[in-house]
């Protein structure tokens, strides 16, 4: 992974990682993945847990920790704290290590809670590496759209973790469904890489084929998902579909929740909502909210779209 630019103070926390991980010493690497443990198993993050969840000697790891520390990947003091580059690096090297990342491309897409960036694999293949960022909100904010107990809330790096392995598993599941969601490739930590897709936000307003039709395939894959898996997205809105103009893609699943969810009828209605509100806003397109759900629980035709 090269460095990406001149100056660190103008990267970004996955570009500094990015920058690093060709210069950390064995003791860095060894001191930086025991204090994860630590942390993840809310231990005690003093040097001398640190050095005995690693195994190694306690000059070794305060060495390394004291190097990281420069580095400003760690807090030091009493005890240690991982800073956001430290846990991008750790991601970043397992792939690397895997052979997916040799490179770090440009940044596809930033949002409130997650960044995007492409990578280049070693064989020249291209793959886009969603990172986690749900610190950008208040723990209380993420409880609600995670609908999240609070014992899985105890750190930023437990929320980012989960929300990971929660859209991987997801998307994983998805696949049986659908075509129209990502591929998820692995999961690594607070990341999950993906094949990278070739279209855009919805919420650009793109050019499209045909408007009627786009919507029709947004509203039949929530119902693939919904019939086939028993999933509800959530959160759905613009901001997550891609579209290339004909094709969609349903993409951000952490915030799923299953049809025997005790409020699934009143998401899925949400869901809908916000997607039937933008394609009239947008593209002058109406549907009947209320029509939609009967069509995607399998109570109703696809209802009569209005034009104009």
């Amino acid at each position: 992974m090269p460095a990406l630019r001149p100056s660190a103070s103008t990267l970004s926390s996955t570009e500094v990682a990015a920058s690093l991980i060709m210069h950390l010493k064995p003791e860095e690497w060894q001191a930086l993945r025991a204090l994860e443990r630590c942390t993840l198993g809310k231990a005690t993050t003093s040097a001398e847990s640190i050095a005995k969840v690693s195994g190694q000697p306690l000059d070794r790891v305060v060495f390394g920790l004291s190097e990281l520390n420069k580095r400003r990947l760690v807090g030091s003091g009493r005890t240690y704290e991982m800073y956001g580059p430290a846990v991008d690096l750790l991601a970043l090297k397992f792939y690397a290590d895997k052979d997916y990342a040799h490179a770090l491309g440009k940044l596809i897409a930033k949002g409130k809670e997650s960044d995007v960036y492409e990578v280049l694999s070693g064989k020249g293949d291209l793959y886009a590496l969603k990172l986690f960022r749900l610190g950008r909100t208040s723990f209380r904010d993420v409880a609600r759209k995670r609908h999240a107990s609070p014992r899985q809330l105890n750190t930023w790096l437990d929320v980012n973790y989960e929300a990971a392995r929660r859209e991987f598993n997801a998307l994983t599941r998805l696949r049986e469904a659908t075509k129209n969601v990502p591929v998820a490739v692995a999961t690594n930590r607070h990341t999950v890489l993906l094949e990278e897709l070739p279209g855009v936000r919805l919420a650009t307003r793109p050019e499209l084929v045909d408007a009627e039709d786009v919507l029709r395939r947004v509203v039949e894959t929530v119902r693939d998902v919904y019939q086939g898996q028993g999933m509800i997205n959530g959160d759905l809105s613009e901001y997550n579909i891609l579209t290339d103009g004909e094709r969609v893609w349903l993409i951000d699943w952490p915030q799923w929740v299953g049809r025997d969810h005790p409020n699934a009828r009143e998401l899925m209605a949400r869901d809908l909502g916000a997607v039937a509100r933008f394609f009239a806003r947008g593209y002058g397109v109406a549907a009947d909210r209320d029509e939609l759900v009967r069509f995607v629980a399998g109570t109703g035709p696809f209802p009569q779209l209005r034009t104009g």
